[in-house]
């Protein structure tokens, strides 16, 4: 038996939200404090956080990892300037792996994205030109890879901008739904057809400040993910009059 005082953490092949004897599961971890599980199956990345309207009946929700796939989307796309495909997610992140990092009962998990830097952590949607008439009614959209619903994200436009949090909206990330229509215009595809987009638990939004002079600028985001990593990106975007 494992002592109580011990992080345990299980592993499965689905879900745990979606397992048929999950509530004799909850029964039997959710007295101990430190408990964590991973699952894949469904090829897209999600931090779950189970609770009473779950049936958990424990102190503290229960973190469960919907873990990131090597294949992606079974590799289907487009192959990239590798020739490989390019095998996007549902969710709009890209194909990786985690990684966990454990000291005694507390753990990080940081995600992965195959093929790119440790630093590609999110992916920024905006125009790359907007006039300054329509900034504030300009979408901006940031998918936080390993983000959750206990993450912040903040944005700024330009390096004098103010940082504005940006609100987490569950829906199907836009760049995911943009690649999949273009892909679908092919009459002959060499490749896997990528899935449906599902809603995406790690997409934030917000729009560009209203009253920005034309000009250049660096949209900058700014994220703290549950464990207290920070992680920032850019993009850049051309506001005329």
């Amino acid at each position: 038996l494992i002592p109580e005082d011990q992080l345990v953490v299980i592993m499965m092949h689905i879900p745990l939200i979606d397992v048929a004897d999950r509530h004799d599961l909850y029964r039997l971890i959710e007295k101990r404090p430190f408990c964590m599980s991973i699952s894949g199956h469904t090829h897209h990345h999600e931090h779950r956080f189970i609770t009473k309207a779950d049936g958990w009946e424990g102190p503290e929700p229960h973190h469960h990892v919907i873990n990131v796939t090597v294949s992606g989307s079974w590799w289907g796309g487009a192959p990239d300037e590798r020739g490989i495909p390019h095998t996007m997610m549902s969710d709009g992140a890209p194909n990786g792996y985690s990684m966990i990092s454990f000291d005694g009962h507390e753990y990080k998990v940081d995600f992965f994205a195959a093929g790119k830097p440790a630093s590609y952590q999110m992916n920024i949607q905006a125009p790359e030109v907007v006039s300054a008439a329509d900034a504030s009614k300009t979408d901006v959209y940031v998918n936080v890879f390993n983000g959750s619903e206990r993450s912040t994200v903040e944005m700024r436009v330009g390096k004098n901008g103010a940082w504005k949090t940006l609100k987490r909206t569950v829906t199907e990330d836009p760049a995911f739904k943009k690649l999949k229509a273009v892909e679908a215009t092919f009459e002959k595809l060499p490749w896997r057809k990528l899935p449906n987009p599902k809603k995406s638990p790690h997409l934030w939004h917000g729009t560009l400040p209203a009253k920005i002079q034309p000009g250049t600028y660096s949209i900058e985001i700014r994220t703290t993910e549950m464990t207290g990593r920070k992680h920032t990106g850019r993009r850049v975007i051309r506001v005329t009059k």
